[in-house]
């Protein structure tokens, strides 16, 4: 896991030692947004973040925004190479990390789609999910997104893990949530893995990297991380 953020670290370095970053009048701004700043008014209020389970953190890198999913945060005010300094050794630090990074590949043109869907759109967004899954397939669903899950179960053979504990043995849309105990069990049985990009916050994204079953991660929170690891990626009505 530790090797992963190194990672991380090392492209951030990089880009803001090639673009020269470094020492200018430039701030990560990281603020929570709340539930409406952060996804508008959807149709349906069961979303982690409308629940409160999970806020959005946004940085905010010259005018560029990056956004990460976290059930905890902190706001924070630093210079972009503090970034580097970051001891990613909890979720909290690693939310805002993972924001300032996304804001700064954003800024400097590497990645898209760092800013959430809103209003209709993640209706929209689980709804083009044929378009990358095949019915039938066995898909493990990591993080309970409830349209995702929705939309899957009328397609395909369905297992989904969550951390958190008020949905583990609950079922929706016919599936009932597992817990992370269970993951390695899931990875077997699966053909794929479609996992949430919050996955890099809560430092479980070593869970799904570097299996023998392919893995597509999904949301804004992963866009920079997976332009840098290589990593596949869905996000149909990111901004």
């Amino acid at each position: 896991m530790a090797d992963i953020y190194e990672q991380l670290k090392t492209a951030l370095d990089r880009e803001i030692h090639q673009r020269r970053l470094s020492g200018k009048q430039v701030s990560v701004r990281c603020k929570a947004l709340s539930a409406v700043e952060a996804i508008g008014n959807p149709d349906h209020n069961d979303y982690p973040i409308i629940k409160g389970r999970e806020v959005m953190m946004e940085a905010d890198f010259a005018g560029s925004k990056g956004q990460a999913f976290t059930d905890e945060m902190e706001n924070a005010e630093l210079a972009v190479e503090d970034l580097l300094t970051i001891e990613l050794s909890t979720t909290r630090s690693r939310a805002v990390f993972i924001a300032g990074l996304n804001a700064v590949f954003r800024h400097s043109g590497l990645c898209g789609k760092t800013v959430h869907c809103r209003d209709k759109e993640p209706k929209q967004c689980a709804d083009a999910l044929p378009e990358i899954i095949e019915p039938g397939k066995k898909v493990l669903l990591v993080g309970h997104q409830p349209r995702f899950l929705e939309k899957l179960a009328s397609l395909c053979d369905v297992r989904a893990v969550d951390l958190d504990r008020d949905n583990i043995g609950k079922i929706f849309s016919g599936v009932t949530i597992e817990p992370r105990e269970m993951t390695p069990d899931a990875i077997t049985w699966c053909d794929l893995i479609f996992a949430t990009g919050s996955t890099v916050v809560n430092g479980t994204v070593g869970d799904f990297i570097g299996k023998d079953k392919p893995v597509v991660f999904y949301g804004v929170t992963i866009s920079a991380a997976a332009k840098i690891l290589d990593l596949k990626t869905y996000c149909h009505c990111g901004h």
